[in-house]
Protein backbone atom coordinates (compact mmCIF):
# COMPACT_ATOMS: atom_id res chain seq x y z
CA UNK A 1 0.00 0.00 0.00
CA UNK A 2 1.54 3.44 -1.41
CA UNK A 3 2.02 5.96 1.71
CA UNK A 4 3.44 9.36 1.87
CA UNK A 5 2.78 12.03 -0.29
CA UNK A 6 -0.19 11.40 -2.50
CA UNK A 7 -0.89 8.15 -0.88
CA UNK A 8 -5.38 7.60 -0.08
CA UNK A 9 -4.33 9.09 3.76
CA UNK A 10 -3.01 12.43 2.42
CA UNK A 11 -5.81 12.97 0.66
CA UNK A 12 -7.97 12.04 3.50
CA UNK A 13 -5.67 13.50 5.85
CA UNK A 14 -5.44 17.05 4.14
CA UNK A 15 -8.96 16.83 3.43
CA UNK A 16 -10.60 16.76 6.70
CA UNK A 17 -8.01 19.71 7.46
CA UNK A 18 -9.22 21.56 4.61
CA UNK A 19 -13.12 20.50 6.12
CA UNK A 20 -12.21 21.35 9.56
CA UNK A 21 -10.41 24.80 9.27
CA UNK A 22 -13.32 26.07 7.22
CA UNK A 23 -15.89 24.92 8.86
CA UNK A 24 -15.04 26.66 11.76
CA UNK A 25 -14.61 29.79 9.96
CA UNK A 26 -18.59 28.97 8.75
CA UNK A 27 -19.43 28.47 12.31
CA UNK A 28 -17.83 32.13 13.17
CA UNK A 29 -19.82 33.34 10.57
CA UNK A 30 -22.97 32.11 12.02
CA UNK A 31 -22.28 33.54 15.25
CA UNK A 32 -21.78 36.36 13.73
CA UNK A 33 -24.88 37.23 12.06
CA UNK A 34 -26.74 35.94 15.40
CA UNK A 35 -25.03 39.16 16.80
CA UNK A 36 -25.17 41.69 14.26
CA UNK A 37 -21.77 41.33 12.56
CA UNK A 38 -21.44 38.86 9.80
CA UNK A 39 -17.98 37.93 8.34
CA UNK A 40 -17.14 39.88 4.88
CA UNK A 41 -18.39 38.48 1.41
CA UNK A 42 -14.72 37.68 0.40
CA UNK A 43 -13.90 35.11 3.82
CA UNK A 44 -17.56 33.97 3.46
CA UNK A 45 -16.45 32.74 -0.05
CA UNK A 46 -13.38 31.20 1.03
CA UNK A 47 -15.20 29.29 3.13
CA UNK A 48 -17.59 27.77 0.94
CA UNK A 49 -14.82 27.00 -1.73
CA UNK A 50 -12.72 25.41 1.10
CA UNK A 51 -15.58 22.87 2.86
CA UNK A 52 -16.46 22.09 -0.85
CA UNK A 53 -13.34 21.77 -2.89
CA UNK A 54 -10.33 21.50 -0.78
CA UNK A 55 -12.58 19.59 2.28
CA UNK A 56 -15.66 17.87 0.60
CA UNK A 57 -14.37 16.64 -2.86
CA UNK A 58 -10.52 15.87 -1.51
CA UNK A 59 -12.20 13.48 0.88
CA UNK A 60 -14.37 11.72 -1.74
CA UNK A 61 -11.24 11.65 -3.82
CA UNK A 62 -9.07 10.03 -0.89
CA UNK A 63 -11.97 7.75 -0.75
CA UNK A 64 -12.51 6.28 -3.76
CA UNK A 65 -8.55 5.57 -4.10
CA UNK A 66 -8.49 4.13 -0.95
CA UNK A 67 -11.45 1.94 -1.52
CA UNK A 68 -10.01 0.96 -5.18
CA UNK A 69 -6.51 0.06 -3.39
CA UNK A 70 -7.86 -1.78 -0.92
CA UNK A 71 -10.45 -3.72 -3.27
CA UNK A 72 -6.90 -4.84 -5.50
CA UNK A 73 -4.79 -7.29 -5.17
CA UNK A 74 -2.06 -6.96 -2.86
CA UNK A 75 1.44 -5.28 -4.12
CA UNK A 76 3.05 -1.79 -4.61
CA UNK A 77 0.82 0.95 -5.35
CA UNK A 78 1.41 4.03 -7.03
CA UNK A 79 1.07 7.57 -5.49
CA UNK A 80 -1.04 10.27 -7.02
CA UNK A 81 1.13 13.36 -5.82
CA UNK A 82 0.41 15.48 -9.07
CA UNK A 83 -3.21 14.97 -8.39
CA UNK A 84 -2.90 15.73 -4.75
CA UNK A 85 -0.85 18.94 -5.00
CA UNK A 86 -2.97 19.83 -7.90
CA UNK A 87 -5.99 19.86 -5.82
CA UNK A 88 -4.80 21.52 -2.98
CA UNK A 89 -3.49 24.13 -5.14
CA UNK A 90 -6.27 24.69 -6.47
CA UNK A 91 -7.86 25.10 -3.20
CA UNK A 92 -5.08 27.61 -2.55
CA UNK A 93 -6.33 29.51 -5.41
CA UNK A 94 -9.84 29.89 -4.79
CA UNK A 95 -9.14 30.67 -0.91
CA UNK A 96 -6.42 33.21 -2.42
CA UNK A 97 -9.22 34.73 -4.64
CA UNK A 98 -11.71 34.97 -2.36
CA UNK A 99 -9.51 36.69 0.13
CA UNK A 100 -7.55 39.33 -2.27
CA UNK A 101 -11.46 39.14 -3.87
CA UNK A 102 -9.74 38.71 -6.90
CA UNK A 103 -10.97 37.01 -9.68
CA UNK A 104 -8.39 35.55 -11.91
CA UNK A 105 -7.17 33.86 -8.80
CA UNK A 106 -10.42 32.15 -8.63
CA UNK A 107 -10.80 32.39 -12.34
CA UNK A 108 -6.76 30.04 -12.41
CA UNK A 109 -7.66 27.81 -9.96
CA UNK A 110 -11.02 26.88 -11.71
CA UNK A 111 -9.09 25.59 -14.68
CA UNK A 112 -6.78 23.86 -12.68
CA UNK A 113 -9.65 21.76 -11.08
CA UNK A 114 -11.29 21.34 -14.54
CA UNK A 115 -7.82 20.00 -15.46
CA UNK A 116 -8.30 17.37 -12.77
CA UNK A 117 -12.14 16.43 -13.52
CA UNK A 118 -10.73 13.25 -15.55
CA UNK A 119 -8.65 11.76 -13.13
CA UNK A 120 -11.08 12.51 -10.10
CA UNK A 121 -13.79 11.57 -12.09
CA UNK A 122 -12.20 8.02 -12.90
CA UNK A 123 -10.85 7.17 -9.72
CA UNK A 124 -14.06 7.58 -8.01
CA UNK A 125 -15.78 5.51 -11.25
CA UNK A 126 -12.83 2.78 -10.34
CA UNK A 127 -14.02 2.32 -6.80
CA UNK A 128 -17.90 2.46 -7.05
CA UNK A 129 -17.55 -0.06 -10.16
CA UNK A 130 -15.39 -2.52 -7.49
CA UNK A 131 -18.54 -2.95 -5.32
CA UNK A 132 -20.68 -5.89 -5.89
CA UNK A 133 -24.37 -3.72 -6.38
CA UNK A 134 -22.96 -2.09 -9.68
CA UNK A 135 -25.26 -2.27 -12.92
CA UNK A 136 -25.31 -0.31 -16.27
CA UNK A 137 -28.16 1.97 -14.86
CA UNK A 138 -25.76 2.50 -11.80
CA UNK A 139 -23.47 3.97 -14.26
CA UNK A 140 -25.72 5.71 -15.74
CA UNK A 141 -26.61 6.94 -12.47
CA UNK A 142 -23.00 8.13 -11.67
CA UNK A 143 -22.76 9.78 -15.03
CA UNK A 144 -25.13 12.07 -14.49
CA UNK A 145 -23.73 12.61 -11.13
CA UNK A 146 -20.26 13.31 -12.87
CA UNK A 147 -21.96 15.60 -15.61
CA UNK A 148 -23.35 17.70 -12.70
CA UNK A 149 -19.60 18.46 -11.21
CA UNK A 150 -18.20 19.35 -14.90
CA UNK A 151 -21.38 21.44 -15.34
CA UNK A 152 -20.41 23.14 -12.15
CA UNK A 153 -17.02 23.61 -13.01
CA UNK A 154 -17.96 24.89 -16.44
CA UNK A 155 -20.15 27.81 -15.22
CA UNK A 156 -18.30 28.57 -11.97
CA UNK A 157 -15.86 29.63 -14.48
CA UNK A 158 -18.47 31.76 -16.31
CA UNK A 159 -19.20 33.60 -13.06
CA UNK A 160 -15.37 34.43 -12.07
CA UNK A 161 -14.36 35.90 -15.25
CA UNK A 162 -18.12 38.13 -15.57
CA UNK A 163 -18.74 37.38 -19.47
CA UNK A 164 -22.25 37.01 -19.38
CA UNK A 165 -23.28 39.92 -16.46
CA UNK A 166 -26.73 39.76 -17.48
CA UNK A 167 -26.79 36.02 -17.12
CA UNK A 168 -25.46 36.38 -13.58
CA UNK A 169 -28.54 35.22 -11.58
CA UNK A 170 -29.14 31.70 -14.16
CA UNK A 171 -25.37 31.24 -13.67
CA UNK A 172 -25.14 31.09 -10.16
CA UNK A 173 -28.27 28.51 -9.95
CA UNK A 174 -26.97 26.65 -12.34
CA UNK A 175 -23.16 26.38 -10.87
CA UNK A 176 -24.43 25.82 -7.09
CA UNK A 177 -27.51 23.27 -8.20
CA UNK A 178 -25.16 21.33 -10.66
CA UNK A 179 -22.51 20.90 -7.84
CA UNK A 180 -24.34 20.36 -5.14
CA UNK A 181 -27.67 18.83 -6.24
CA UNK A 182 -26.43 16.83 -9.06
CA UNK A 183 -22.85 15.64 -7.73
CA UNK A 184 -22.88 15.78 -4.07
CA UNK A 185 -26.37 14.92 -3.33
CA UNK A 186 -27.15 12.33 -5.72
CA UNK A 187 -23.36 11.03 -5.59
CA UNK A 188 -23.17 10.73 -1.67
CA UNK A 189 -26.89 8.62 -2.06
CA UNK A 190 -26.04 6.77 -4.28
CA UNK A 191 -22.58 5.52 -3.09
CA UNK A 192 -24.95 4.96 0.48
CA UNK A 193 -26.60 2.49 -1.90
CA UNK A 194 -23.65 0.52 -2.82
CA UNK A 195 -21.51 1.05 0.22
CA UNK A 196 -23.97 0.06 2.95
CA UNK A 197 -25.02 -3.51 2.14
CA UNK A 198 -20.98 -3.97 2.27
CA UNK A 199 -20.86 -2.77 5.41
CA UNK A 200 -23.61 -5.34 6.97
CA UNK A 201 -22.14 -7.58 4.64
CA UNK A 202 -26.00 -8.49 2.81
CA UNK A 203 -27.36 -7.37 -0.36
CA UNK A 204 -29.66 -4.26 -1.17
CA UNK A 205 -33.10 -5.48 0.34
CA UNK A 206 -34.62 -4.75 -3.21
CA UNK A 207 -32.71 -4.22 -5.83
CA UNK A 208 -36.08 -3.25 -7.22
CA UNK A 209 -36.30 -0.20 -5.18
CA UNK A 210 -32.84 0.23 -5.70
CA UNK A 211 -33.35 0.67 -9.59
CA UNK A 212 -35.79 2.78 -9.33
CA UNK A 213 -33.98 4.66 -6.98
CA UNK A 214 -31.09 4.93 -9.61
CA UNK A 215 -33.51 5.87 -12.23
CA UNK A 216 -35.80 8.77 -10.37
CA UNK A 217 -33.66 10.70 -8.59
CA UNK A 218 -31.91 11.77 -10.77
CA UNK A 219 -34.87 12.77 -12.66
CA UNK A 220 -36.47 14.58 -10.28
CA UNK A 221 -33.23 16.46 -9.27
CA UNK A 222 -32.65 17.48 -13.03
CA UNK A 223 -36.60 18.68 -12.24
CA UNK A 224 -35.33 20.63 -9.37
CA UNK A 225 -32.76 22.30 -10.92
CA UNK A 226 -35.18 23.76 -14.06
CA UNK A 227 -37.51 25.03 -11.08
CA UNK A 228 -34.85 26.73 -10.10
CA UNK A 229 -32.83 28.19 -13.45
CA UNK A 230 -37.05 29.48 -14.44
CA UNK A 231 -37.47 30.63 -10.97
CA UNK A 232 -40.64 28.13 -11.50
CA UNK A 233 -41.93 27.40 -7.62
CA UNK A 234 -44.71 24.99 -9.44
CA UNK A 235 -42.10 23.10 -11.24
CA UNK A 236 -39.74 23.50 -7.33
CA UNK A 237 -42.47 21.94 -6.16
CA UNK A 238 -43.37 18.97 -8.47
CA UNK A 239 -39.91 17.83 -8.52
CA UNK A 240 -39.73 18.35 -5.00
CA UNK A 241 -42.17 15.71 -4.18
CA UNK A 242 -41.14 13.26 -6.59
CA UNK A 243 -37.44 13.77 -4.88
CA UNK A 244 -38.83 13.39 -1.11
CA UNK A 245 -40.27 10.31 -1.94
CA UNK A 246 -37.94 8.88 -4.06
CA UNK A 247 -35.37 9.57 -0.61
CA UNK A 248 -38.10 8.45 1.52
CA UNK A 249 -37.72 4.32 -0.55
CA UNK A 250 -34.64 4.85 -0.64
CA UNK A 251 -34.49 5.54 3.39
CA UNK A 252 -36.42 2.35 3.81
CA UNK A 253 -35.02 0.39 1.92
CA UNK A 254 -31.61 0.79 3.58
CA UNK A 255 -33.41 0.38 6.73
CA UNK A 256 -34.76 -2.76 5.62
CA UNK A 257 -31.19 -4.10 4.36
CA UNK A 258 -29.78 -2.94 7.94
CA UNK A 259 -32.29 -4.81 9.94
CA UNK A 260 -32.12 -7.35 7.99
CA UNK A 261 -28.11 -8.17 8.83
CA UNK A 262 -29.10 -8.24 12.29
CA UNK A 263 -29.08 -4.23 13.35
CA UNK A 264 -24.96 -4.13 13.49
CA UNK A 265 -23.98 -1.09 14.87
CA UNK A 266 -20.50 0.92 14.39
CA UNK A 267 -19.88 4.43 13.91
CA UNK A 268 -19.74 4.44 10.24
CA UNK A 269 -23.47 3.24 9.45
CA UNK A 270 -24.84 5.41 12.53
CA UNK A 271 -23.60 8.08 10.56
CA UNK A 272 -24.90 7.36 6.95
CA UNK A 273 -28.32 6.55 8.24
CA UNK A 274 -28.54 9.50 10.35
CA UNK A 275 -27.26 11.61 7.15
CA UNK A 276 -29.88 10.30 5.29
CA UNK A 277 -32.58 11.10 7.55
CA UNK A 278 -31.31 14.51 7.97
CA UNK A 279 -31.28 14.89 3.72
CA UNK A 280 -35.13 13.87 4.04
CA UNK A 281 -35.75 16.58 6.45
CA UNK A 282 -34.00 19.17 4.58
CA UNK A 283 -36.05 17.98 1.48
CA UNK A 284 -39.17 18.42 3.38
CA UNK A 285 -37.73 22.11 4.71
CA UNK A 286 -37.31 23.02 1.02
CA UNK A 287 -40.63 21.78 0.04
CA UNK A 288 -42.12 23.81 3.34
CA UNK A 289 -39.95 26.73 1.76
CA UNK A 290 -41.32 26.56 -2.21
CA UNK A 291 -45.01 26.63 -0.49
CA UNK A 292 -44.31 29.53 1.96
CA UNK A 293 -43.29 31.65 -1.35
CA UNK A 294 -46.61 31.10 -3.20
CA UNK A 295 -48.04 33.45 -0.88
CA UNK A 296 -48.02 36.95 -1.42
CA UNK A 297 -46.23 38.41 0.62
CA UNK A 298 -44.71 35.07 2.38
CA UNK A 299 -47.10 33.52 5.07
CA UNK A 300 -43.62 33.41 7.25
CA UNK A 301 -40.82 36.10 6.55
CA UNK A 302 -37.61 34.31 4.96
CA UNK A 303 -34.21 35.93 5.64
CA UNK A 304 -30.75 35.40 5.30
CA UNK A 305 -30.40 33.83 8.95
CA UNK A 306 -33.30 31.12 7.60
CA UNK A 307 -31.03 30.41 4.39
CA UNK A 308 -27.94 29.88 6.46
CA UNK A 309 -29.51 28.15 9.14
CA UNK A 310 -30.82 25.41 5.85
CA UNK A 311 -28.01 25.18 4.27
CA UNK A 312 -25.82 24.83 6.93
CA UNK A 313 -27.69 22.16 8.54
CA UNK A 314 -27.97 20.34 4.80
CA UNK A 315 -23.99 19.86 4.95
CA UNK A 316 -23.56 19.15 8.65
CA UNK A 317 -26.53 16.65 8.91
CA UNK A 318 -25.94 15.37 5.92
CA UNK A 319 -22.60 15.94 3.96
CA UNK A 320 -20.12 16.14 7.23
CA UNK A 321 -21.97 12.98 8.46
CA UNK A 322 -21.49 11.27 5.07
CA UNK A 323 -17.52 12.09 5.04
CA UNK A 324 -17.05 11.30 8.84
CA UNK A 325 -19.06 7.65 8.53
CA UNK A 326 -16.67 7.23 5.37
CA UNK A 327 -13.36 8.38 7.38
CA UNK A 328 -14.87 5.81 10.19
CA UNK A 329 -14.88 2.58 7.42
CA UNK A 330 -11.73 3.60 5.33
CA UNK A 331 -8.86 4.61 8.15
CA UNK A 332 -8.56 1.02 9.89
CA UNK A 333 -8.02 -1.24 6.93
CA UNK A 334 -5.46 1.65 5.17
CA UNK A 335 -3.71 2.21 7.92
CA UNK A 336 -3.59 -1.94 8.67
CA UNK A 337 -2.48 -2.42 4.80
CA UNK A 338 -0.41 0.35 4.90
CA UNK A 339 1.64 -0.90 8.07
CA UNK A 340 1.43 -4.55 7.94
CA UNK A 341 2.74 -6.44 4.97
CA UNK A 342 1.97 -9.67 6.08
CA UNK A 343 -2.01 -9.97 5.78
CA UNK A 344 -2.94 -12.60 7.88
CA UNK A 345 -1.35 -10.60 11.03
CA UNK A 346 -3.54 -7.43 10.41
CA UNK A 347 -6.56 -8.72 11.61
CA UNK A 348 -6.04 -7.74 15.43
CA UNK A 349 -4.09 -4.44 14.32
CA UNK A 350 -7.31 -3.20 12.33
CA UNK A 351 -9.73 -4.50 15.11
CA UNK A 352 -7.77 -2.12 17.85
CA UNK A 353 -8.30 0.88 15.19
CA UNK A 354 -11.82 -0.43 14.78
CA UNK A 355 -11.89 0.11 18.22
CA UNK A 356 -11.18 3.81 18.46
CA UNK A 357 -12.54 4.72 15.29
CA UNK A 358 -16.12 3.05 17.01
CA UNK A 359 -15.38 4.89 20.35
CA UNK A 360 -18.22 7.38 21.95
CA UNK A 361 -20.08 6.63 18.38
CA UNK A 362 -23.20 7.83 20.34
CA UNK A 363 -22.16 11.13 21.19
CA UNK A 364 -20.62 11.65 18.15
CA UNK A 365 -24.14 11.30 16.60
CA UNK A 366 -25.47 13.15 19.06
CA UNK A 367 -23.50 16.20 19.18
CA UNK A 368 -23.73 16.87 15.20
CA UNK A 369 -27.35 16.25 14.47
CA UNK A 370 -28.68 18.53 18.06
CA UNK A 371 -25.90 20.98 16.68
CA UNK A 372 -26.93 21.18 13.56
CA UNK A 373 -30.94 21.18 14.92
CA UNK A 374 -30.45 23.87 16.89
CA UNK A 375 -28.98 26.01 14.18
CA UNK A 376 -32.55 25.93 12.42
CA UNK A 377 -34.32 26.26 15.89
CA UNK A 378 -32.03 29.37 16.53
CA UNK A 379 -32.92 30.59 12.78
CA UNK A 380 -36.88 30.04 13.67
CA UNK A 381 -36.94 31.91 17.02
CA UNK A 382 -36.16 35.05 15.17
CA UNK A 383 -39.92 34.88 13.89
CA UNK A 384 -40.61 36.00 17.62
CA UNK A 385 -37.40 36.86 19.11
CA UNK A 386 -35.00 39.57 18.64
CA UNK A 387 -31.79 38.87 17.85
CA UNK A 388 -30.24 40.13 21.67
CA UNK A 389 -32.69 37.62 22.65
CA UNK A 390 -31.24 35.55 25.47
CA UNK A 391 -32.98 32.52 24.52
CA UNK A 392 -31.41 32.89 20.86
CA UNK A 393 -28.09 33.96 21.89
CA UNK A 394 -27.86 30.69 24.04
CA UNK A 395 -29.44 28.74 21.48
CA UNK A 396 -26.55 29.85 19.57
CA UNK A 397 -23.95 29.13 21.71
CA UNK A 398 -25.10 25.73 22.62
CA UNK A 399 -25.66 24.62 18.71
CA UNK A 400 -22.26 26.04 18.09
CA UNK A 401 -20.32 24.62 21.18
CA UNK A 402 -21.85 20.74 20.29
CA UNK A 403 -20.79 21.29 17.31
CA UNK A 404 -17.23 21.86 18.02
CA UNK A 405 -17.58 19.26 20.50
CA UNK A 406 -18.41 16.83 17.27
CA UNK A 407 -15.45 18.44 15.44
CA UNK A 408 -12.97 17.85 18.39
CA UNK A 409 -14.34 14.34 18.74
CA UNK A 410 -13.72 13.30 15.27
CA UNK A 411 -10.28 15.01 15.40
CA UNK A 412 -9.08 13.12 18.58
CA UNK A 413 -10.16 10.09 16.98
CA UNK A 414 -8.39 10.67 13.71
CA UNK A 415 -5.14 11.30 15.34
CA UNK A 416 -5.32 8.03 17.65
CA UNK A 417 -5.52 5.82 14.78
CA UNK A 418 -2.56 7.16 12.59
CA UNK A 419 -0.64 7.48 16.05
CA UNK A 420 -1.08 4.02 16.82
CA UNK A 421 1.08 1.53 15.99
CA UNK A 422 0.67 -2.12 15.92
CA UNK A 423 1.58 -3.86 18.84
CA UNK A 424 2.54 -7.02 17.85
CA UNK A 425 5.69 -8.08 15.52
CA UNK A 426 4.09 -8.14 12.20
CA UNK A 427 6.22 -7.18 9.08
CA UNK A 428 5.52 -3.35 9.10
CA UNK A 429 6.53 -2.16 5.50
Amino acid sequence: MARGLGSPLSFLLAGWGWLLLTSLLGLAAFGGIVRGGPLPSGLRQLHVHGVLIGGLLQLMTGLAIAAHDLAGPEGKRTTHRLLFLSMNLAALGFAAGAWLRNPTWTLIAGFLLAALFVPMARHMMSALRACSGWTPLVHFYFGISFAGLFGSLVLGGMLADAWYPTWHGILRLGHLHAGLLLFLTLGTVGTMQLALPLLVHRPLRSTGVGQAVSLLLPASAAGLITGFVLSSVPIQLAAGSVFLIVLVLCGINLLRTWSQAGQPGSAATDHLLTALTFLLIMTFIGLAVGVNVLWSPPAMPYGTLHLVAYTHTAFLGFLLQSMVGGLSVALPPLLAASRIANQKKRGSYREDLERIMNRWRAAQVATVSFGSLGLVLVASLTWNLPLSSPWIQTGTWVSLGMLLLHFLMVTVKIAQVTGARPSHDGAAK
